[in-house]
Protein backbone atom coordinates (compact mmCIF):
# COMPACT_ATOMS: atom_id res chain seq x y z
CA UNK A 1 0.00 0.00 0.00
CA UNK A 2 1.23 3.45 -0.89
CA UNK A 3 -0.02 6.09 1.53
CA UNK A 4 0.10 9.87 1.62
CA UNK A 5 -0.55 11.46 5.02
CA UNK A 6 -1.79 14.77 3.65
CA UNK A 7 -4.54 16.02 1.34
CA UNK A 8 -4.46 14.91 -2.26
CA UNK A 9 -2.16 16.36 -4.89
CA UNK A 10 -2.92 19.71 -6.58
CA UNK A 11 -5.67 20.34 -9.05
CA UNK A 12 -5.37 18.73 -12.43
CA UNK A 13 -4.07 20.81 -15.33
CA UNK A 14 -5.25 20.93 -18.94
CA UNK A 15 -2.32 18.66 -19.86
CA UNK A 16 -3.54 16.09 -17.33
CA UNK A 17 -7.28 16.00 -17.66
CA UNK A 18 -7.77 13.09 -15.28
CA UNK A 19 -5.91 12.31 -12.06
CA UNK A 20 -6.77 8.62 -12.50
CA UNK A 21 -9.27 6.44 -14.26
CA UNK A 22 -11.17 6.01 -10.99
CA UNK A 23 -11.18 8.01 -7.76
CA UNK A 24 -12.48 5.98 -4.82
CA UNK A 25 -13.75 7.72 -1.70
CA UNK A 26 -13.35 5.48 1.34
CA UNK A 27 -10.82 2.76 2.16
CA UNK A 28 -13.17 0.35 3.86
CA UNK A 29 -13.41 -3.15 2.43
CA UNK A 30 -15.96 -2.07 -0.20
CA UNK A 31 -13.67 0.64 -1.56
CA UNK A 32 -10.61 -1.59 -1.35
CA UNK A 33 -12.41 -4.42 -3.15
CA UNK A 34 -13.36 -2.03 -5.94
CA UNK A 35 -9.81 -0.68 -6.16
CA UNK A 36 -8.25 -4.12 -6.27
CA UNK A 37 -10.59 -5.30 -9.01
CA UNK A 38 -10.04 -2.19 -11.13
CA UNK A 39 -6.27 -2.20 -10.74
CA UNK A 40 -6.16 -5.86 -11.73
CA UNK A 41 -7.95 -4.82 -14.93
CA UNK A 42 -5.25 -2.28 -15.71
CA UNK A 43 -7.16 0.80 -14.57
CA UNK A 44 -5.40 3.58 -12.64
CA UNK A 45 -6.96 4.12 -9.21
CA UNK A 46 -6.57 6.58 -6.33
CA UNK A 47 -8.22 5.77 -2.98
CA UNK A 48 -8.96 8.69 -0.63
CA UNK A 49 -9.47 7.94 3.08
CA UNK A 50 -10.43 10.50 5.72
CA UNK A 51 -8.93 8.61 8.67
CA UNK A 52 -5.37 7.58 9.44
CA UNK A 53 -5.80 3.93 8.44
CA UNK A 54 -7.54 1.64 5.99
CA UNK A 55 -10.44 -0.60 6.96
CA UNK A 56 -13.34 1.64 7.89
CA UNK A 57 -15.45 -0.18 10.48
CA UNK A 58 -13.24 -3.27 10.18
CA UNK A 59 -10.28 -2.32 12.29
CA UNK A 60 -8.19 -3.09 15.36
CA UNK A 61 -6.56 -1.02 18.09
CA UNK A 62 -3.45 -2.08 20.00
CA UNK A 63 -3.92 -1.21 23.69
CA UNK A 64 -1.43 -2.19 26.40
CA UNK A 65 -0.35 -5.29 24.50
CA UNK A 66 -3.93 -6.35 23.65
CA UNK A 67 -5.54 -6.41 20.21
CA UNK A 68 -9.07 -5.04 20.46
CA UNK A 69 -11.16 -4.98 17.31
CA UNK A 70 -13.55 -2.10 16.66
CA UNK A 71 -16.44 -4.13 17.96
CA UNK A 72 -16.56 -7.90 18.35
CA UNK A 73 -16.29 -9.24 14.81
CA UNK A 74 -15.39 -12.55 13.17
CA UNK A 75 -14.56 -13.62 9.61
CA UNK A 76 -16.13 -16.61 7.93
CA UNK A 77 -13.89 -18.31 5.33
CA UNK A 78 -17.06 -19.36 3.52
CA UNK A 79 -17.59 -15.76 2.39
CA UNK A 80 -17.16 -16.34 -1.34
CA UNK A 81 -16.56 -12.72 -2.38
CA UNK A 82 -13.96 -12.27 0.34
CA UNK A 83 -12.20 -15.35 -1.02
CA UNK A 84 -11.92 -13.60 -4.39
CA UNK A 85 -10.24 -10.59 -2.78
CA UNK A 86 -7.70 -12.13 -0.40
CA UNK A 87 -5.73 -15.30 0.16
CA UNK A 88 -7.63 -16.67 3.16
CA UNK A 89 -4.51 -18.45 4.43
CA UNK A 90 -2.80 -15.08 4.94
CA UNK A 91 -5.43 -14.06 7.50
CA UNK A 92 -4.15 -16.63 9.97
CA UNK A 93 -7.68 -17.39 11.13
CA UNK A 94 -8.02 -18.82 14.63
CA UNK A 95 -11.24 -20.82 14.54
CA UNK A 96 -14.00 -20.40 17.08
CA UNK A 97 -15.59 -23.68 18.21
CA UNK A 98 -18.71 -24.70 16.31
CA UNK A 99 -21.22 -24.26 19.06
CA UNK A 100 -22.53 -21.94 21.72
CA UNK A 101 -22.67 -21.91 25.50
CA UNK A 102 -25.98 -20.85 26.99
CA UNK A 103 -26.63 -19.55 30.50
CA UNK A 104 -30.00 -20.92 31.58
CA UNK A 105 -31.90 -20.85 34.84
CA UNK A 106 -30.43 -24.22 35.79
CA UNK A 107 -26.84 -23.90 34.65
CA UNK A 108 -24.51 -23.33 31.74
CA UNK A 109 -25.40 -25.55 28.78
CA UNK A 110 -23.14 -26.28 25.82
CA UNK A 111 -24.68 -26.81 22.39
CA UNK A 112 -22.22 -28.16 19.84
CA UNK A 113 -22.85 -28.52 16.12
CA UNK A 114 -23.69 -32.22 15.64
CA UNK A 115 -23.34 -31.93 11.85
CA UNK A 116 -19.55 -31.74 12.30
CA UNK A 117 -19.34 -33.68 15.59
CA UNK A 118 -21.98 -36.45 15.61
CA UNK A 119 -20.72 -37.52 19.03
CA UNK A 120 -22.04 -34.21 20.36
CA UNK A 121 -25.65 -35.15 19.58
CA UNK A 122 -26.43 -36.94 22.88
CA UNK A 123 -25.23 -33.93 24.85
CA UNK A 124 -27.29 -31.59 22.70
CA UNK A 125 -30.42 -33.67 23.23
CA UNK A 126 -29.73 -33.94 26.97
CA UNK A 127 -29.44 -30.17 27.35
CA UNK A 128 -33.19 -29.76 27.64
CA UNK A 129 -33.04 -26.94 25.10
CA UNK A 130 -34.32 -28.98 22.16
CA UNK A 131 -37.85 -30.31 21.97
CA UNK A 132 -39.48 -32.54 19.41
CA UNK A 133 -41.36 -29.49 18.14
CA UNK A 134 -38.05 -27.68 17.63
CA UNK A 135 -36.66 -30.61 15.66
CA UNK A 136 -39.74 -30.66 13.44
CA UNK A 137 -39.39 -26.92 12.90
CA UNK A 138 -35.74 -27.29 11.94
CA UNK A 139 -36.77 -29.86 9.35
CA UNK A 140 -39.02 -27.19 7.89
CA UNK A 141 -35.97 -25.13 6.96
CA UNK A 142 -36.39 -26.16 3.35
CA UNK A 143 -39.97 -24.93 3.39
CA UNK A 144 -38.84 -21.64 4.90
CA UNK A 145 -36.30 -21.19 2.14
CA UNK A 146 -38.88 -22.00 -0.51
CA UNK A 147 -41.28 -19.53 1.09
CA UNK A 148 -38.96 -16.70 0.08
CA UNK A 149 -40.16 -17.15 -3.48
CA UNK A 150 -43.42 -15.61 -2.37
CA UNK A 151 -41.74 -12.62 -0.80
CA UNK A 152 -39.35 -11.87 2.02
CA UNK A 153 -40.42 -11.43 5.64
CA UNK A 154 -38.90 -10.60 9.05
CA UNK A 155 -36.92 -13.47 10.54
CA UNK A 156 -39.12 -13.52 13.64
CA UNK A 157 -42.23 -13.97 11.52
CA UNK A 158 -40.58 -16.71 9.47
CA UNK A 159 -39.64 -18.63 12.63
CA UNK A 160 -43.16 -18.22 14.03
CA UNK A 161 -44.76 -19.50 10.82
CA UNK A 162 -42.51 -22.57 10.89
CA UNK A 163 -43.56 -23.31 14.47
CA UNK A 164 -40.04 -22.66 15.68
CA UNK A 165 -41.03 -21.22 19.06
CA UNK A 166 -39.50 -23.50 21.68
CA UNK A 167 -36.46 -23.20 23.96
CA UNK A 168 -33.96 -23.83 21.15
CA UNK A 169 -35.11 -20.62 19.54
CA UNK A 170 -35.73 -18.50 22.64
CA UNK A 171 -32.64 -19.50 24.61
CA UNK A 172 -30.12 -20.23 21.85
CA UNK A 173 -30.95 -19.06 18.34
CA UNK A 174 -32.53 -15.68 19.11
CA UNK A 175 -29.77 -14.56 21.54
CA UNK A 176 -27.05 -15.80 19.19
CA UNK A 177 -28.55 -14.15 16.12
CA UNK A 178 -29.00 -10.87 18.00
CA UNK A 179 -25.21 -10.66 18.17
CA UNK A 180 -24.90 -11.41 14.46
CA UNK A 181 -27.54 -9.07 13.01
CA UNK A 182 -27.33 -6.54 15.89
CA UNK A 183 -31.04 -6.43 16.71
CA UNK A 184 -33.34 -8.28 19.14
CA UNK A 185 -36.73 -7.51 17.62
CA UNK A 186 -36.63 -10.10 14.83
CA UNK A 187 -36.92 -7.46 12.10
CA UNK A 188 -34.01 -8.60 9.93
CA UNK A 189 -34.88 -10.03 6.54
CA UNK A 190 -35.40 -13.79 6.56
CA UNK A 191 -33.63 -13.93 3.20
CA UNK A 192 -30.52 -12.41 4.80
CA UNK A 193 -30.84 -14.57 7.92
CA UNK A 194 -31.05 -17.72 5.81
CA UNK A 195 -27.93 -16.66 3.91
CA UNK A 196 -26.07 -16.11 7.19
CA UNK A 197 -27.11 -19.51 8.53
CA UNK A 198 -25.93 -21.06 5.29
CA UNK A 199 -22.49 -19.50 5.67
CA UNK A 200 -22.26 -20.85 9.23
CA UNK A 201 -23.04 -24.30 7.86
CA UNK A 202 -20.34 -24.01 5.18
CA UNK A 203 -17.52 -22.36 7.12
CA UNK A 204 -16.10 -22.01 10.60
CA UNK A 205 -15.80 -18.34 11.65
CA UNK A 206 -12.58 -17.21 13.25
CA UNK A 207 -10.38 -14.31 14.29
CA UNK A 208 -7.36 -13.22 12.24
CA UNK A 209 -4.21 -13.72 14.31
CA UNK A 210 -3.29 -10.05 13.81
CA UNK A 211 -6.78 -8.71 14.49
CA UNK A 212 -9.54 -7.78 12.07
CA UNK A 213 -7.32 -5.04 10.64
CA UNK A 214 -5.45 -7.83 8.82
CA UNK A 215 -8.18 -8.11 6.18
CA UNK A 216 -8.15 -4.49 4.94
CA UNK A 217 -4.36 -4.29 5.23
CA UNK A 218 -3.99 -7.22 2.86
CA UNK A 219 -6.60 -5.79 0.50
CA UNK A 220 -4.76 -2.44 0.42
CA UNK A 221 -1.41 -3.87 -0.62
CA UNK A 222 -0.16 -2.33 -3.87
CA UNK A 223 -2.88 0.33 -3.99
CA UNK A 224 -2.43 4.11 -4.05
CA UNK A 225 -4.21 4.96 -0.78
CA UNK A 226 -4.09 8.55 0.48
CA UNK A 227 -4.84 8.77 4.18
CA UNK A 228 -6.02 11.80 6.19
CA UNK A 229 -7.72 13.08 3.05
CA UNK A 230 -11.18 14.43 3.66
CA UNK A 231 -13.51 14.53 0.67
CA UNK A 232 -15.74 17.59 0.73
CA UNK A 233 -17.72 17.19 -2.46
CA UNK A 234 -18.19 14.91 -5.45
CA UNK A 235 -19.62 16.05 -8.78
CA UNK A 236 -21.39 13.15 -10.46
CA UNK A 237 -21.52 14.88 -13.85
CA UNK A 238 -17.82 15.72 -14.18
CA UNK A 239 -16.07 13.24 -11.88
CA UNK A 240 -14.56 16.13 -9.93
CA UNK A 241 -13.65 15.38 -6.29
CA UNK A 242 -12.91 18.23 -3.88
CA UNK A 243 -10.77 17.41 -0.86
CA UNK A 244 -9.76 19.39 2.21
CA UNK A 245 -8.09 18.81 5.56
CA UNK A 246 -8.14 15.39 7.25
CA UNK A 247 -11.04 14.25 9.40
CA UNK A 248 -14.42 12.66 8.89
CA UNK A 249 -15.66 12.56 5.34
CA UNK A 250 -18.76 14.13 3.97
CA UNK A 251 -21.07 17.01 4.59
CA UNK A 252 -20.67 19.24 1.51
CA UNK A 253 -22.58 19.19 -1.74
CA UNK A 254 -21.13 19.56 -5.22
CA UNK A 255 -20.43 23.21 -5.88
CA UNK A 256 -20.66 24.31 -2.24
CA UNK A 257 -18.09 26.69 -0.79
CA UNK A 258 -15.41 25.59 1.66
CA UNK A 259 -14.70 27.69 4.78
CA UNK A 260 -12.50 30.71 4.10
CA UNK A 261 -8.81 29.97 4.32
CA UNK A 262 -9.15 26.18 4.33
CA UNK A 263 -6.69 24.45 2.05
CA UNK A 264 -8.32 22.26 -0.55
CA UNK A 265 -7.61 20.76 -3.92
CA UNK A 266 -9.38 18.81 -6.60
CA UNK A 267 -8.96 15.50 -8.35
CA UNK A 268 -10.84 14.24 -11.35
CA UNK A 269 -11.62 10.70 -12.36
CA UNK A 270 -13.24 9.22 -15.42
CA UNK A 271 -15.41 7.57 -12.79
CA UNK A 272 -15.80 8.09 -9.05
CA UNK A 273 -16.77 5.41 -6.53
CA UNK A 274 -18.28 6.59 -3.25
CA UNK A 275 -17.65 3.90 -0.61
CA UNK A 276 -17.55 5.96 2.57
CA UNK A 277 -20.07 4.04 4.70
CA UNK A 278 -23.83 4.54 5.07
CA UNK A 279 -23.87 7.79 7.07
CA UNK A 280 -21.01 9.71 5.36
CA UNK A 281 -22.35 8.65 1.97
CA UNK A 282 -25.84 9.90 2.81
CA UNK A 283 -24.43 13.19 4.11
CA UNK A 284 -22.28 13.65 1.01
CA UNK A 285 -25.30 13.17 -1.24
CA UNK A 286 -27.69 15.13 1.01
CA UNK A 287 -29.90 12.06 1.37
CA UNK A 288 -31.50 10.40 4.41
CA UNK A 289 -29.22 7.91 6.12
CA UNK A 290 -30.47 4.33 5.84
CA UNK A 291 -31.50 2.71 9.10
CA UNK A 292 -28.56 1.13 10.91
CA UNK A 293 -27.99 -0.90 14.07
CA UNK A 294 -25.52 0.26 16.71
CA UNK A 295 -23.33 -1.65 19.13
CA UNK A 296 -21.04 -1.01 22.08
CA UNK A 297 -18.30 -3.53 22.78
CA UNK A 298 -16.58 -3.74 26.15
CA UNK A 299 -13.15 -5.37 26.29
CA UNK A 300 -11.97 -6.71 29.66
CA UNK A 301 -8.59 -8.09 30.74
CA UNK A 302 -8.40 -10.85 33.33
CA UNK A 303 -5.50 -12.60 35.03
CA UNK A 304 -7.50 -15.84 34.95
CA UNK A 305 -9.92 -16.75 32.15
CA UNK A 306 -13.55 -17.18 33.21
CA UNK A 307 -13.60 -20.37 31.13
CA UNK A 308 -11.18 -22.45 29.09
CA UNK A 309 -13.69 -22.47 26.23
CA UNK A 310 -13.48 -20.17 23.21
CA UNK A 311 -17.17 -20.64 22.45
CA UNK A 312 -19.49 -17.70 22.13
CA UNK A 313 -21.61 -17.35 25.27
CA UNK A 314 -25.20 -16.08 25.33
CA UNK A 315 -27.75 -15.41 28.05
CA UNK A 316 -30.67 -17.76 27.48
CA UNK A 317 -32.66 -16.80 30.56
CA UNK A 318 -36.03 -15.43 29.52
CA UNK A 319 -36.44 -12.92 26.72
CA UNK A 320 -33.23 -11.75 25.05
CA UNK A 321 -32.02 -8.59 26.78
CA UNK A 322 -34.12 -9.18 29.90
CA UNK A 323 -31.17 -9.78 32.23
CA UNK A 324 -28.78 -7.19 30.84
CA UNK A 325 -27.36 -5.60 27.71
CA UNK A 326 -24.97 -8.37 26.59
CA UNK A 327 -25.85 -10.01 23.29
CA UNK A 328 -22.79 -12.26 23.01
CA UNK A 329 -19.59 -12.72 24.97
CA UNK A 330 -16.37 -14.58 24.24
CA UNK A 331 -12.93 -15.12 25.74
CA UNK A 332 -11.27 -14.20 22.47
CA UNK A 333 -7.75 -14.98 23.71
CA UNK A 334 -8.80 -18.63 24.13
CA UNK A 335 -9.31 -18.75 20.35
CA UNK A 336 -6.58 -16.29 19.34
CA UNK A 337 -3.82 -16.08 21.97
CA UNK A 338 -2.25 -13.25 19.95
CA UNK A 339 -5.01 -10.93 21.20
CA UNK A 340 -3.58 -10.82 24.74
CA UNK A 341 -0.08 -10.51 26.23
CA UNK A 342 1.42 -13.47 28.08
CA UNK A 343 -0.29 -14.12 31.39
CA UNK A 344 -3.42 -12.13 30.46
CA UNK A 345 -6.77 -13.02 28.94
CA UNK A 346 -9.18 -10.90 26.89
CA UNK A 347 -12.97 -11.03 27.13
CA UNK A 348 -15.24 -9.31 24.58
CA UNK A 349 -18.82 -8.37 25.42
CA UNK A 350 -20.99 -7.17 22.53
CA UNK A 351 -23.99 -5.06 23.56
CA UNK A 352 -26.71 -3.52 21.40
CA UNK A 353 -27.54 0.17 21.49
CA UNK A 354 -30.71 0.48 19.40
CA UNK A 355 -32.96 0.25 22.46
CA UNK A 356 -30.52 0.44 25.40
CA UNK A 357 -27.62 2.51 26.71
CA UNK A 358 -25.35 -0.25 28.03
CA UNK A 359 -23.09 0.63 30.95
CA UNK A 360 -19.89 -1.01 32.07
CA UNK A 361 -21.48 -1.84 35.42
CA UNK A 362 -24.48 -3.65 33.90
CA UNK A 363 -22.29 -5.42 31.37
CA UNK A 364 -19.80 -6.58 33.98
CA UNK A 365 -22.61 -7.84 36.25
CA UNK A 366 -24.24 -9.84 33.45
CA UNK A 367 -20.90 -11.29 32.32
CA UNK A 368 -20.37 -12.58 35.85
CA UNK A 369 -23.77 -14.28 35.71
CA UNK A 370 -23.23 -15.74 32.23
CA UNK A 371 -19.75 -17.11 32.94
CA UNK A 372 -20.50 -17.96 36.57
CA UNK A 373 -17.52 -16.04 37.98
CA UNK A 374 -16.74 -12.90 39.95
CA UNK A 375 -15.59 -10.27 37.40
CA UNK A 376 -14.91 -7.50 39.91
CA UNK A 377 -11.15 -7.61 39.36
CA UNK A 378 -11.35 -7.50 35.56
CA UNK A 379 -9.80 -4.41 34.02
CA UNK A 380 -11.59 -2.50 31.29
CA UNK A 381 -9.17 -2.29 28.36
CA UNK A 382 -11.34 -0.48 25.81
CA UNK A 383 -14.89 0.40 24.87
CA UNK A 384 -15.92 0.77 21.24
CA UNK A 385 -19.10 2.58 20.26
CA UNK A 386 -20.06 1.89 16.65
CA UNK A 387 -23.43 3.55 16.01
CA UNK A 388 -23.59 2.29 12.42
CA UNK A 389 -22.28 -1.23 12.98
CA UNK A 390 -24.59 -2.73 10.35
CA UNK A 391 -27.21 -1.36 7.99
CA UNK A 392 -30.62 -2.76 8.90
CA UNK A 393 -31.23 -5.56 6.39
CA UNK A 394 -35.02 -5.37 6.27
CA UNK A 395 -37.43 -7.37 4.09
CA UNK A 396 -38.14 -5.92 0.70
CA UNK A 397 -34.66 -4.83 -0.34
CA UNK A 398 -34.11 -5.88 -3.97
CA UNK A 399 -31.85 -8.96 -3.83
CA UNK A 400 -29.71 -7.82 -6.77
CA UNK A 401 -29.36 -4.22 -5.62
CA UNK A 402 -25.55 -4.34 -5.08
CA UNK A 403 -24.53 -0.78 -6.06
CA UNK A 404 -25.96 2.37 -7.63
CA UNK A 405 -24.81 4.38 -10.62
CA UNK A 406 -25.49 8.06 -11.36
CA UNK A 407 -23.62 9.49 -14.34
CA UNK A 408 -19.90 9.18 -13.48
CA UNK A 409 -20.63 8.36 -9.83
CA UNK A 410 -21.01 4.83 -8.47
CA UNK A 411 -22.14 4.28 -4.87
CA UNK A 412 -21.41 1.08 -2.96
CA UNK A 413 -21.12 -0.39 0.52
CA UNK A 414 -22.76 -2.86 2.87
CA UNK A 415 -26.00 -0.88 2.71
CA UNK A 416 -26.41 -2.58 -0.67
CA UNK A 417 -26.77 -6.31 -1.19
CA UNK A 418 -26.50 -7.86 2.25
CA UNK A 419 -25.27 -6.28 5.48
CA UNK A 420 -22.03 -8.16 6.07
CA UNK A 421 -18.33 -8.03 5.33
CA UNK A 422 -18.94 -10.24 2.32
CA UNK A 423 -21.81 -8.02 1.20
CA UNK A 424 -19.56 -4.96 1.37
CA UNK A 425 -16.88 -6.69 -0.69
CA UNK A 426 -19.43 -7.89 -3.25
CA UNK A 427 -20.81 -4.37 -3.52
CA UNK A 428 -17.30 -3.03 -4.13
CA UNK A 429 -16.69 -5.61 -6.83
CA UNK A 430 -19.99 -4.65 -8.47
CA UNK A 431 -19.02 -0.97 -8.26
CA UNK A 432 -15.78 -1.77 -10.08
CA UNK A 433 -17.79 -3.30 -12.90
CA UNK A 434 -20.06 -0.25 -13.08
CA UNK A 435 -17.06 2.10 -13.05
CA UNK A 436 -15.58 0.20 -15.97
CA UNK A 437 -18.83 0.68 -17.86
CA UNK A 438 -18.73 4.41 -17.07
CA UNK A 439 -15.18 4.71 -18.40
CA UNK A 440 -15.96 2.76 -21.54
CA UNK A 441 -19.04 4.93 -22.12
CA UNK A 442 -17.20 8.29 -22.08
Amino acid sequence: MTTTPSPANPSTTPREKYSADVIIVGAGVAGLAAAGRLQAQGRTVIVLEASDRVGGRINTDAVDGFLVDRGFQVLNPAYRHMRKSVDIARLGLRDLPRGVRVRTGDGLKEIRDPSRRPQALPGVLASGLITGKDLRAVRLAGSLLRSMRGGDKPRGQAFDEAGFTGPLRRSVVDPFLSGVVCERDGSTSWRHTAWLLGTFALGTPGLPSGGMRTLPRIMAEGLDVRLNTRVRAVDAATGLVTVGAGGEAGGSLPGSELPDGQAHSQLRGRAVILAAGPRPTAEMLNQPCPKTHGTRTFWFAAAEPPTESAMIHVDGRGVAGQHGPVATACVVSNAAPEYAPDGQHLIAALTLTDDQNPTEEATRRQLGEVFGVDPSDWRLVATHDVPDTLPADLPGKPPRHKAQRNQRLVICGDQFGNASTDGAIESGQTAAMFAGEVIDGF
